[in-house]
């Protein structure tokens, strides 16, 4: 029976869209307007430069391509899908496409997922076919600049002045800071200790002020350790990507 396997759908959709936490610091122009030259003696700007500019931007982001990996992750339960590696992309407000490596009853496997509005679809991790899920989060819940990830911009606790760094070849700009793991429970499911914070670190393009690399480590979800880290590499802004619903058998 399929829905035995809801909960994988489940996490998988809201791991996906962590991803989406690197919109915690992002904005919309083209990387390639200025040279690495330029960029490299850029004037440093403060931190609240950057958020505001987040906050100002998010808006005008239409889609995006995100590669995660978990590194140190914890047991996994049997009730509990552990994500070990995922690639996807995400097309604002509503709809999202992904690959994921997960480890499901102690097995590596690969499942597919496409969510077209209030519609989610995943992959039998054994027959490989697609099937319907109900029930799942709505992404816009998740990609709404007034109510989602970006919203948890302001929570972030004692956020770095940024310094000079370099992901995949782009100049950018990283801070770090800190948040508290509560906030992130609406996608991870919750159930870590009170108080746990889990360390954010971001790579924020000079050329286009959008996050190239997030990572987040510290207890997220149940089963992760403090050593647990989820790191997210981003690209392909406002590209064309074209996401629909898959045939059913």
């Amino acid at each position: 029976m399929f829905s035995a396997r809801i909960p994988t759908g489940r996490t998988l959709l809201f791991i996906i869209l962590f991803l989406a936490s690197a919109l915690l610091f992002s904005s919309c122009s083209l990387p390639w307007q200025h040279s690495n030259a330029a960029l490299a003696n850029a004037p440093k700007p403060a931190t609240q430069q950057l958020l505001a500019a987040l906050q100002k931007n998010f808006r005008s982001v239409s889609a995006f391509h995100v590669v995660m990996r978990e590194d140190n992750p914890g047991a996994a339960t049997a009730d509990k899908v552990q994500i070990r590696a995922a690639t996807g992309d995400v097309v604002m407000p509503d709809k999202v496409k992904a690959q994921a490596t997960v480890i499901l009853s102690g097995q590596s496997v690969t499942v597919n997922l496409i969510s077209v509005g209030d519609n989610q679809f995943i992959t039998d991790p054994i027959t490989g076919q697609w099937r319907v899920i109900k029930g799942l989060l709505d992404p816009r819940t998740l990609t709404n600049p007034d109510t989602g990830i970006i919203s948890l911009v302001s929570k972030v606790q004692n956020v770095s002045q940024p310094t000079d760094d370099v992901v995949s070849g782009v100049p950018c700009w990283r801070i770090t800071g800190q948040l508290d793991a509560k906030y992130l429970a609406f996608f991870t499911g919750g159930g870590v200790p009170a108080g746990a914070m889990v360390q954010t670190s971001a790579c924020i393009g000079k050329a286009d002020s959008l996050p190239y690399q997030v990572i987040v480590t510290g207890q997220a979800a149940v089963g992760d350790t403090a050593a647990t880290a989820r790191t997210f590499l981003i690209s392909k802004y406002n590209e064309n990507v074209n996401i629909t619903a898959p045939q059913l058998p």
